[in-house]
């Protein structure tokens, strides 16, 4: 090696070795980068357990229901959304709210609100609302409660739990209280009371639930009466009122929005939705040995393939009322729900109807 070089290697071996911790150097700092983005990109912490109470109260809240019922679902999805991993309990209203107060529970739902829970709790902005209503015996005959005063004059039966409506609390003085909705209609098909105040729904999803024995359309309920026979309530989700549970709540209320603003709200609570349990699957009917999609006119519109699905929009009278005399052909209005129709809302030969298996 000439002296010329060895010069220049000594020159450069400083500069060798320094890039050898500029390189390493640039590795820690790339390597502490990705560490962090993934960092940030994590939860800070897992979501937290908490356990929160309810009742079972179809359509809305239940253990044999799908994902304990819709409310269940809306309530569930929230709280994930809040950071908490809630499992519910299922037991009597009057205990679910007692767990909530000694703190065995975080929360409980859904509530109405009252005098008595705004004292006692902190309560969510509504999950959903609801009609209360008074249900009564077709077969005894509709009671008469005008002037108000006969109302307290008529035996109301009332569900344990249960907190109703300013007009009706203070027009009955002595409710005949039941254990559950189920026996409360079935002392209404007695004769045992004249009317039960029960939700619209859930009264509806009790008369048509196999458990009771009674004939679904022997029941109705008051419409003419304004505030003393009808209300629409609020259901609620409810904490013990805690600094604690004060910025849950708050952070609670912030999702609850977010979601009603979305899809993934009115996706949940269409399921209260009566046409949510006409779910059926269509088989061929006519000649062309497909399914037929007709207009209101019946005439042909569509052809799609026999095990195409759709959603009853509106059943025909004959189907829940009274059917008469025999019409030739009743069509149905369906939305199709797959298949090459999908979206399409058309009318359907009464005998193309397959209802869906429960559960399926």
């Amino acid at each position: 090696m000439s002296p010329h070089s060895r010069t220049l290697s000594a020159l450069l071996k400083p500069l060798r070795n320094w890039g050898m911790v500029l390189v390493l150097s640039m590795a820690v700092v790339v390597s502490g980068a990705i560490v962090a983005v993934k960092l940030r990109s994590s939860p800070v912490s897992p979501s937290r357990p908490v356990l929160i109470s309810s009742g079972a109260w179809a359509p809305f809240v239940g253990p044999e229901l799908p994902d304990g019922g819709p409310v269940t679902k809306l309530v569930v999805e929230v709280l994930n959304r809040s950071g908490y991993s809630p499992e519910i309990s299922y037991t009597s209203w009057s205990l679910a709210e007692e767990q909530v107060a000694s703190g065995s529970a975080v929360g409980v739902f859904p509530l109405v609100s009252s005098g008595s829970r705004h004292a006692n709790f902190l309560i969510s902005d509504p999950l959903i609302d609801f009609e209360y209503v008074l249900f009564y015996d077709r077969r005894v005959g509709k009671p008469q409660i005008s002037p108000a005063a006969n109302l307290s004059a008529l035996r109301v039966g009332r569900i344990a739990g249960y907190d109703y409506w300013h007009e009706l609390e203070s027009a009955v003085t002595d409710f005949v209280e039941f254990d559950s909705a189920l026996d409360g209609f079935r002392a209404l098909a007695d004769g045992r009371i004249d009317l039960l105040a029960e939700g619209l729904l859930s009264g509806h999803a009790v008369l048509t639930d196999p458990s009771f024995a009674g004939d679904a359309g022997n029941f109705a309920y008051l419409q003419d009466g304004g505030p003393l026979v009808h209300s629409v309530q609020g259901l609620h989700f409810m904490m013990a009122d805690t600094s604690a549970a004060t910025s849950v709540m708050k952070e609670f209320n912030k999702e609850l929005a977010k979601m009603r603003q979305g899809p993934a709200y009115e996706e949940i609570v269409s399921e209260l939705e009566p046409s949510a349990v006409g779910d059926v699957t269509l088989t061929p009917s006519g000649k062309t040995g497909l399914v037929e999609l007709l207009n209101a006119d019946g005439k042909l519109v569509l052809l799609a393939p026999g095990g195409t699905r759709a959603r009853v929009l509106t059943w025909p009278k004959e189907f829940v009322g009274s059917a008469g005399t025999p019409s030739e052909n009743i069509l149905v209005e369906v939305k199709v729900t797959n298949g090459p129709a999908k979206g399409r809302v058309l009318y359907v030969d009464a005998r193309a109807l397959q209802i869906e298996a429960e559960g399926r």
